[in-house]
């Protein structure tokens, strides 16, 4: 059975070059365009991981994965956090996720 990527993406062209990659190497691409949404989506299909842009309207990445973690039901799936603004920083606070 195919693995299924939940992908977190407000920006339509990262999000499509995800799931295109994604899709070109047998995985199963579920995207997600508005970060309000992540959680629940997540809820829906239980993703085998999610990839999520850490700078995105209305809800940081960072915060969703706040949310995530304290899910009982998805705290466990793997989350990689992209980004393509040249100047992100996590301040201090925001490393200790693991």
């Amino acid at each position: 059975m195919a693995k299924r990527v939940l992908v977190v993406e407000d920006n339509e062209l990262n999000l499509k070059l995800f799931c295109d990659l994604l899709r070109a190497h047998e995985f199963v691409a579920e995207p997600v365009r508005d970060g309000r949404e992540a959680v629940a989506r997540a809820r829906e299909v239980m993703p085998d991981l999610i990839i999520m842009d850490i700078q995105m309207p209305h809800v940081t990445g960072y915060e969703l994965i706040l949310e995530l973690m304290a899910d009982e039901q998805l705290r466990d799936i793997p989350v990689m956090a992209v980004t393509d603004r040249k100047s992100t920083r996590l301040n201090s606070s925001h490393t200790d996720i693991s």
